[in-house]
């Protein structure tokens, strides 16, 4: 059963669309860091919905990585683990360790970040690139850096998409036994993050790995589940539409300080419209209203710059409050919102685009094999071209002798 979905282009483009919509609510719902909170009730919305904005990502993410691991299964037999992980951990590496970098640096050297010193600065950088950075936070809230707590995000993405990683590489062969590892995964996560609320209260259950993975797992799910769901495939525009517009009630539904339905049956019903809007699109090119609402140059943009948008505004956020205490909110604001767009745009160019061609470069295809042969493959290659005499690849032996041009 194929896995290759249709109107790539289209699609990504509805995705990334949605994506842009959700970072832009996660930048509005940190606002508060430098601005007061709005009091007008649609407003107020707006600047509330930040775990709506998360599952939005983490149910994209965890369909996208799910089908780009079942297309490798398809084309190669089989995936290797310990490479679709270390691919995984590098390209969330790429941004959060620069960030870590001048977190420490400027903790360093600006006097105005002595604000800090109740916080422990080192641990919580090792926390952080070690990617135990959630269990840290939630058993020494005082201790882990404020302006660094968004970062619980990327920890659980990374270890969330390598339980899927091991599910496909141990069940992708057996479709149906992978499905039904899957539905069973999100049916336990389901449940407990609704007891880990009722039991452990709201900051536990915001913060745990196994409470905030449910996106992903829903993501993965219905990428496993696609290719049964393409009888279906005429309806699936008149289902985007019907999805879309049924994620606005939700996201007023689980907003912040309504907690109690993003961990109930609202959540339920979130991730299971974000994972039917998902399919949709996948199945079908979406209709037109649907194009018209999320595939705009400015909202597809923003979903492409969408991760070193997450990682960078909160430590600039916080930085920008803790340097300008007698400024009004609205410079505040505006100074904060222009710094997150100018250093999203270098790091994009500089980090993320480069980072993105060298994980699509030849130099992942001696991986193929696996971590270690490719990394044995690398070493010889390196080790030959460093010894005395060795022809390197595309040197004419004749020219490195001084002869003559070996004839063609």
């Amino acid at each position: 059963m194929s896995v290759v979905q249709a109107s790539p282009r289209v699609r990504m483009g509805v995705l990334d669309g949605l994506r842009g919509i959700a970072i832009v609510l996660v930048l509005l719902s940190h606002t508060w860091v430098v601005a007061p909170k709005p009091g007008n009730p649609v407003l107020s919305l707006l600047f509330t919905s930040g775990d709506f904005a998360v599952s939005v990502f983490f149910v994209l993410g965890g369909f996208l990585a799910t089908t780009a691991m079942l297309q490798q299964q398809e084309r190669q037999g089989l995936i290797r683990p310990g490479v679709t992980f270390l691919r995984r951990w590098v390209r969330l590496s790429s941004q959060v360790y620069p960030l870590v970098v001048t977190v420490l640096v400027l903790t360093a050297i600006d006097s105005n970040m002595a604000a800090y010193r109740l916080n422990n600065t080192r641990e919580s950088a090792w926390r952080i690139v070690t990617y135990t950075w959630n269990s840290y936070v939630r058993r020494h809230p005082l201790e882990a850096r404020p302006d660094l707590g968004h970062l619980w995000y990327v920890c659980t993405d990374l270890w969330v998409v390598g339980l899927v990683v091991v599910l496909v590489y141990l069940l992708g062969r057996r479709r149906w036994a992978l499905l039904t590892a899957l539905v069973v995964a999100v049916a336990v996560v389901m449940v407990y993050r609704q007891h880990v609320y009722a039991t452990e209260g709201e900051f536990v259950a915001l913060i745990r790995v196994e409470t905030r993975a449910d996106g992903l797992l829903w993501g993965a799910m219905a990428a496993v589940a696609l290719p049964w769901l393409r009888r279906f495939a005429p309806l699936a525009p008149r289902l985007g539409i019907a999805a879309a517009l049924a994620l606005v009630p939700l996201m007023a539904l689980v907003r912040a300080g309504q907690e109690r339905h993003y961990f109930g049956l609202a959540g339920w019903l979130l991730n299971l419209t974000l994972a039917m809007f998902t399919v949709s699109v996948a199945m079908a090119p979406p209709h037109r209203f649907v194009r018209v609402a999320l595939a705009s140059r400015l909202l597809v943009s923003l979903g492409r710059y969408s991760l070193v948008l997450y990682v960078w505004h909160f430590p600039i956020f916080w930085y920008v409050s803790r340097n300008t205490p007698d400024w009004s909110w609205q410079a505040r604001t505006a100074v904060g919102y222009a710094a997150t767009v100018v250093i999203a745009v270098l790091a994009q160019a500089l980090i993320e685009r480069p980072v993105q061609r060298w994980l699509g470069s030849e130099f992942w295809h001696p991986f193929d094999r696996g971590l270690l042969p490719g990394t044995m493959h690398h070493l010889r290659t390196r080790y030959r071209a460093r010894r005395p005499g060795t022809v390197r690849d595309g040197a004419d032996p004749a020219a490195l002798r001084g002869g003559e041009p070996a004839p063609r």
